[in-house]
């Protein structure tokens, strides 16, 4: 992904833009929703299959417990408006598209997850990439 130069509001106020940093990607969190949030929307979304909801929703909860774990500093949470947000939702979205991929999820469900859950909006990271496996 090619680095954008700061726009004029972003240079002058630097210090915040940097304080709402991405812990992975080190982007500006411009949507700041949580990891929890996030991944309860997910673990609802997965109810629409119930038998991959079963195999899914441990490794999610994981994968939640692990960012958890790793957070040094957050954002509010636009959802909850906990002080929880350091993961971008790119960056989450893309971990749990790992997992499903992974797990060797049907290929549909991975679809849909990728049309439910896409902040890959400029169609550069893991959409390209899903888009190169037949995925979206």
């Amino acid at each position: 992904m090619t680095k954008n130069f700061l726009t004029g509001f972003e240079r002058e106020n630097l210090s915040l833009t940097q304080e709402y940093e991405c812990m992975q990607c080190f982007e500006p969190i411009t949507n700041p929703i949580c990891h929890e949030c996030l991944g309860n929307r997910i673990n609802t979304w997965l109810g629409l299959y119930p038998n991959i909801k079963k195999k899914m929703s441990p490794k999610i909860k994981s994968y939640v417990r692990d960012v958890s774990n790793n957070t040094l500093k957050s954002v509010n949470c636009m959802a909850c408006n906990k002080k929880k947000a350091a993961l971008c939702p790119y960056c989450f979205t893309e971990g749990v598209f790992d997992i499903l991929k992974n797990t060797k999820i049907d290929r549909m469900i991975v679809m849909d997850f990728l049309s439910t859950f896409n902040f890959d909006l400029k169609h550069e990271g893991y959409i390209a990439e899903a888009v190169k496996e037949g995925l979206y």
